[in-house]
């Protein structure tokens, strides 16, 4: 039987900084891994990827924010599971967040131990804000 390849994440940050960084620490933890630097990079990318377990979403793109472009996942996948990124959040973009379908939020800066807990907790179908 063949093994289950690694849950495959996509990482959308403006930050190069965190794209390459974010690639290494969840390549080490064992997933795989592809990155965009905005929301319509990720939007090509999702559409062009067999599958993506997860979307790690920073909030704050060029562009557009992460709630447009969570919407836009799910117009292109209606189980898209996202886990959004941000340093700040007010109370009204967290309800519409969680309104369009987002699993979760992680702070930033984080850990690397916080962002493997969150990625562990929304694959195994846990939510959290």
């Amino acid at each position: 039987m063949a093994k289950k390849p690694p849950p495959m994440i996509l990482l959308v940050d403006d930050d190069p900084l965190i794209r390459v960084l974010g690639r290494e620490l969840l390549e080490h933890l064992g997933y795989r891994v592809e990155t965009a630097g905005d929301g319509s990079e990720a939007l090509r990318k999702f559409q062009g990827m067999e599958r993506v377990d997860l979307v790690v979403l920073d909030y704050y793109l060029p562009g557009q924010n992460g709630c447009e472009v969570l919407r836009e996942f799910k117009i292109l996948d209606k189980r898209a599971r996202v886990l959004v990124a941000s340093g700040f959040l007010s109370s009204q973009d967290m309800a519409s967040l969680k309104e369009e379908g987002a699993l979760g939020l992680i702070n930033k800066p984080y850990r690397l131990t916080d962002l493997q807990h969150r990625i562990k907790a929304v694959l195994r179908g846990r939510s959290g804000f």
